[in-house]
């Protein structure tokens, strides 16, 4: 019986939640391409780490991974505000931001980079599928974006806006999630998304 081919990757970026979604979807989606999706140890996990520290490490971190030849290095961060027009300029200047921070890792190494900037949160993507396990009624496609990411923290979280509970609840909506739906209903998903199955495509061929 022929194994999946092993992907290693490592994950930069700011919250809890991150480290659970983000981990399961691409072990879910490089399934499909028949690949293991293996998280490295570097990174952020169980911190807390915010924005600044995320984009003030992310060169140090992404060249040890090189250095360690991971295959894939993602990359992200909240936009921690709306965007509603239809080009989205914040979140395209937020994701240049991102790939600057990367510095020369990104100049040489870009087709092993994948990066998102989640509008608001990493909260808003989670509203959009936690119909599929009870927290929610299903929402419209982009109508999350406007939301204080505090109102939804409470709707997913509740009263337990702590560590373990986020990863929990996170964790959940992702092996429960339509993530093609979900490409549908959020744009900055949608970005990431499509970053991710193209590389997985071009990995396994």
């Amino acid at each position: 019986m022929k194994t999946n081919k092993r992907l290693d990757y490592t994950l930069i970026a700011e919250g809890y939640a991150e480290y659970a979604f983000i981990p399961t979807y691409l072990r879910l989606i490089a399934e499909q391409y028949k690949i293991q999706a293996v998280r490295s140890k570097l990174g952020f996990k169980g911190q807390n780490a915010g924005k600044s520290k995320v984009l003030k490490e992310a060169e140090p971190i992404s060249t040890t991974a090189i250095l360690q030849s991971h295959q894939l290095i993602v990359i992200g961060i909240d936009l921690d505000a709306v965007d509603y027009e239809q080009e989205q300029p914040k979140h395209t200047a937020e994701c240049d931001l991102v790939l600057k921070a990367l510095g020369k890792t990104h100049k040489n190494y870009g087709n092993r980079i994948v990066h998102f900037v989640t509008v608001q949160a990493i909260e808003q993507w989670l509203a959009y599928q936690a119909y599929k396990i009870g927290l929610a009624e299903k929402f419209l496609e982009n109508s999350q974006e406007s939301k204080h990411q505090s109102e939804l923290k409470k709707l997913l979280y509740g009263p337990k806006d702590n560590g373990p509970n986020m990863d929990r609840v996170a964790e959940k909506i992702a092996t429960s999630a339509d993530f093609n739906e979900l490409a549908k209903q959020s744009r900055s998903f949608a970005h990431f998304h499509n970053q991710v199955t193209a590389f997985l495509a071009l990995y396994n061929k």
